[in-house]
């Protein structure tokens, strides 16, 4: 056993002797498209829908994105557990990344009813209909995009991105992001925004030293 463990302590160290940084700028380019009108939102029992705010602020576009550096022989994070709100004919956050295996909650925080559902490929489900107070939850056993909507609300998107990846993250609120102790070799950077859709790159990370990586990102601007 001290032999297994000593053989296993080296092992970690020598991949840690050969692992490099991976520091990385993502930028985003923006084209104006024209205004969509958002379709009448009913709901079930007569009951009003809260006000939506209005948007006064340009949308952080980074909040919207996720990188993810897939490669190497290392297993994905232990699954979490996230809550996922439903308030205002909204989701609360819009964009969310978790490791394979990991649990979502869909709590309705309206006084009104909401529909739940996906038909991703990653995970298909209908939480059916239910009212304020209650929750429902998924689990995502499987790596993909799941794009979630509401089926009285039209105007409800959220995405849930899935990744047996170790290394992902959101960008900082100036597009820097970062990725330590990565081992040496080839990896994919795998960018994707909730209106562009996905960026692809391949990265070299070396045995020591960091690696820099740019990416851009072209967005049409949401009304």
């Amino acid at each position: 056993m001290k032999l297994l463990c000593s053989i296993a302590g080296f092992l970690f160290l020598a991949l840690n002797a050969v692992a490099g940084n991976v520091n990385g700028h993502a930028l985003v380019t923006k084209r104006l498209t024209k205004r969509v009108l958002s379709p009448v939102v009913y709901n079930l029992r007569g009951t009003a829908a809260p006000a939506t705010p209005l948007d006064t602020e340009p949308v952080n576009e980074f909040d919207r994105m996720v990188m993810i550096l897939q490669g190497g022989k290392l297993p994905p994070r232990p699954p979490v557990t996230v809550v996922l709100n439903q308030q205002g004919s909204r989701f609360d956050p819009e964009l969310i990344v978790v490791p394979t295996g990991s649990t979502v909650q869909f709590p309705n925080l309206d006084p009104i009813f909401h529909n739940v559902f996906s038909l991703s490929k990653a995970r298909k489900f209908d939480l059916g209909y239910y009212p304020q107070g209650q929750s429902r939850a998924v689990k995502f056993n499987d790596a993909g995009v799941v794009q979630v909507y509401c089926h009285i609300h039209a105007a409800m998107y959220a995405a849930i991105v899935v990744t047996d990846s170790p290394w992902y993250a959101k960008p900082g609120p100036d597009g820097g992001f970062s990725f330590s102790n990565v081992p040496a070799g080839r990896y994919r950077l795998t960018v994707w925004h909730k209106i562009a859709g996905y960026r692809k790159l391949d990265v070299v990370v070396p045995e020591t030293g960091s690696v820099e990586v740019n990416v851009s990102v072209p967005v049409d601007m949401e009304p």
